[in-house]
């Protein structure tokens, strides 16, 4: 009887989404952040810390860019350093068996009303090689939920150490 005009397929609205803009702003971002993220200093000799920093070949910032630094040390202590003198944040020497959330628990809210961490200036982390990483990203966990955006990590010329 009645034949409907046409081929028989219907058009509808396109139910796939295309993922390749996404993918390529996702690349680009990945490269971004691996390009910035190892930061070092030099030279290495202008820092009197007792911190044996692991060695890396990203390139070198100028020294003057490093007024505000966290020192991780060796003995799982916290210190903050805004260009002169360092202030002991927290220490967590008594957590060495991997608890660390007890003793990094009030760092979070010492960063946070710390006023002058949160201008355009970086905060660097300088982290001795011989603590575990999971210290560290909990460190760095904290920094950033207090708020600051801009972190760097300080660590050794490729063949330097420190003395």
């Amino acid at each position: 009887m009645g034949m409907s005009s046409g081929n028989g397929r219907q058009r509808g609205a396109m139910s796939e989404i295309n993922v390749t803009p996404l993918v390529d702003v996702m690349l680009v971002l990945l490269i971004v952040f691996m390009v910035t993220t190892p930061i070092i200093v030099s030279p290495p000799t202008q820092r009197n810390v007792d911190i044996d920093l692991p060695p890396t070949n990203a390139e070198p910032v100028t020294p003057d860019a490093l007024s505000k630094i966290l020192t991780l040390r060796a003995d799982y202590s916290v210190g903050l350093s805004m260009g002169k003198d360092e202030s002991k944040m927290v220490s967590c020497a008594e957590a060495k068996n991997g608890d660390y959330a007890t003793c990094l628990g009030p760092l979070e809210g010492l960063l946070k009303n710390n006023e002058p961490l949160h201008d355009d200036r970086p905060l660097f982390i300088m982290a001795d090689r011989n603590l575990p990483y999971g210290f560290v990203l909990d460190v760095m966990a904290r920094v950033k939920n207090a708020g600051i955006r801009n972190v760097g990590m300080v660590t050794n010329p490729p063949g330097g150490t420190e003395g």
